[in-house]
């Protein structure tokens, strides 16, 4: 919700203003060395003819001893559908792997992994999105590393690649009363070899200002958010992490702060409230 560009490019352009989000993930807490953290900035916006949408994001994301970072671009184009819009979008840029091996504890003191050195991997990466929306409603279909990047130049001449994943969000709003609306929200996920695995949850805007919610998440627990709309432009967002397997239980708390700031470049009409 607080930042949908991270996993569908044909999100580009679709709130119809310059929109950018800054996010910082924080997770297991408690003491788990090289618990991942995770740096996302993305800025969007539409073209002054508004049919064609770009987008453009830098990832930072660090777990044990990888570091991964990326650069990426958007494109998507739109066109009018029944009472909606139907967007179609592309992602492409350079993910940069960073394995420091040196930062690994070895039972093997043999393991040709046991090693100072520190190996650094570039791959490029292609992704496609659909997406149909409304100012009530919205469902997309997301599919990221078509091509599946390969990484390699690791010891032991290992190759590992990139996996495709696949994202498929359901989402309605429903006007209660003048100050309630609730967001009922769907999503499934699949990737290469992993179980599919869903998020189902259910938000509320409160007096066109505050969204709160919560979410089930399927082998991981539940997720509490909330973002708070300052102004027209100024968003502030927070979620929290409850685990019920067994690594969240021993890593206990996981926060994720946004700030989001839209500027409307092309004097266009922003609806408030917005469900997209």
């Amino acid at each position: 919700m607080l930042s949908p560009l991270s996993i569908n490019p044909s999100y580009a352009g679709s709130r119809d203003v310059f929109s950018s989000v800054i996010l910082y993930r924080n997770q297991w807490t408690n003491n788990i060395p090289g618990a991942p953290a995770t740096v996302y900035f993305s800025a969007q916006m539409p073209l002054r003819k508004k049919k064609i949408g770009m987008g453009f994001e830098i990832i930072s994301d660090k777990i044990g001893p990888k570091n991964t970072t990326a650069a990426l671009l958007s494109y998507s184009y739109r066109i009018p559908l029944f009472k909606g819009k139907l967007s179609m979008g592309l992602k492409g840029g350079i993910y940069n792997y960073l394995f420091d091996f040196k930062m690994m504890d070895y039972k093997d003191k043999n393991d040709i992994y046991n090693t100072n050195k520190s190996v650094s991997v570039f791959t490029g990466t292609f992704d496609f999105g659909l997406l149909y929306y409304t100012r009530t409603f919205y469902c997309g279909l997301a599919f990221t590393h078509i091509n599946k990047g390969k990484i390699t130049d690791v010891p032991g001449n290992f190759t590992a690649k990139q996996a495709h994943h696949l994202f498929l969000p359901i989402s309605k709003a429903i006007q209660i009363s003048e100050n309630l609306v609730l967001n009922p929200v769907i999503m499934l996920k699949s990737a290469e070899n992993s179980p599919v695995g869903y998020d189902i949850g259910i938000n509320m805007l409160l007096k066109e200002r505050l969204w709160i919610g919560v979410s089930g998440r399927k082998y991981y627990g539940f997720v509490f958010l909330a973002q708070y709309l300052v102004s027209d432009k100024l968003k502030i967002g927070y979620s929290y992490d409850l685990w019920i397997n067994r690594i969240g239980v021993i890593g206990k708390s996981s926060h994720e702060i946004m700030l989001g700031y839209d500027i409307n470049i092309h004097n266009a009409k922003v609806l408030m409230p917005r469900y997209l």
